[in-house]
């Protein structure tokens, strides 16, 4: 008699799946940024990006496992179910996970929903319903309305990778983010997004007008959001500890450090000469470096004290003079010093 034909073990690597997923998407982004000049590239770019987001789903899934064997049964399709006894006497109901199946797209979405895992499943499913009239080489939509209902499951993605990954979009998708941030609608809803935040903090209006016409030093995108972990931490936005983050790239700096270099350069003096004086100091109101002389506004906090001029030249006078009630500039000063003494 042969012996008994040993079942074939099953392997899972979760970070395979997560490599997949976003080698999938990248994939189809790339499909989706070329459809524009090339259309027939949006049929690919519809199944790559729908395969992605699944493994994605799949991905999240087998993480909340505390165990391989976990992570395989939630993952692989049961092929059966079946009784067993435990060491205390009890009868547990075991799913035995098929070899070589994994759970199709309706087992994804009731198990995300058993796990309290919720999302925006309409755009997924519109998607899922052109790809397979696609696969069935009867497609029913033309290329712009593909394009447009792969742009349509953007935010869903974006809002998965951050609430239920915990991770930064740029740091998962790299180049393929940048991409995504260049769909219109996709950039605005962002834009909305971040100034909400930002109004939520309570950002001074001098500072969030500032704020507008920055860019981000390592990308150059304008989308500066307030960096979440600051955020949860409860950082005042006044002091030098809190930080932006660059949704296009996820780059943090202070948000106070950056604004005052950026508003040094806007309104310094590219060369110091003799007749140049200090156009910023340090405002009495919120202590940052940006009160600026000539309209004597501070451009974070928005307080305003009028700065004494000199009595000869009307140039502003330096701190120490204002603060010991000086009438003079250091040059005035000087000039005058020289008269009296020759």
């Amino acid at each position: 008699m042969a012996p008994p034909k040993k079942e074939n073990s099953i392997r899972l690597e979760i970070g395979e799946i997560l490599n997949n997923a976003i080698s999938s998407i990248q994939l189809g982004i790339e499909d989706y940024e070329t459809s524009r000049t090339t259309p027939a590239r949006a049929i690919s770019a519809a199944r790559n990006i729908y395969a992605g987001v699944l493994l994605l789903f799949k991905y999240k899934i087998a993480s909340l496992a505390k165990t391989q064997e976990q992570a395989i049964e939630l993952i692989f399709k049961p092929q059966s179910i079946l009784p067993s006894i435990d060491n205390s006497g009890d009868i547990k109901w075991k799913p035995k996970p098929h070899s070589k199946d994994t759970i199709d797209t309706s087992m994804i979405k009731a198990r995300l929903e058993s796990l309290s895992i919720y999302h925006d499943w309409n755009v997924v499913t519109r998607l899922r319903n052109s790809r397979n009239a696609l696969e069935h080489l009867h497609p029913t939509d033309p290329t712009s309305k593909i394009q447009a209902l792969i742009a349509d499951l953007f935010p869903m993605l974006q809002k998965f990778i951050t609430e239920e990954l915990y991770e930064a979009p740029a740091a998962l998708l790299g180049r393929s983010w940048s991409k995504m941030l260049e769909t219109h609608e996709f950039l605005e809803s962002n834009r909305s997004r971040i100034q909400m935040e930002w109004d939520a903090l309570k950002l001074p209006e001098s500072a969030r007008i500032l704020l507008i016409s920055v860019e981000c030093r390592a990308c150059g995108s304008s989308l500066l959001q307030p960096c979440k972990a600051d955020v949860d931490a409860s950082i005042p936005i006044n002091v030098s500890e809190f930080r932006y983050e660059c949704l296009a790239c996820h780059q943090t700096e202070s948000l106070i450090e950056m604004l005052e270099a950026e508003f040094a350069l806007a309104h310094e003096p590219a060369f110091v000469t003799d007749d140049n004086y200090e156009l910023i100091r340090e405002c009495n109101s919120c202590y940052i470096r940006m009160f600026l002389i000539d309209d004597s506004t501070c451009h974070w906090c928005g307080a305003t004290n009028e700065w004494p001029k000199c009595h000869h030249c009307s140039k502003p006078v330096s701190a120490l003079v204002r603060d010991h009630g000086g009438g003079l500039c250091d040059r005035c000063s000087e000039d005058e010093w020289l008269l009296q003494n020759r």
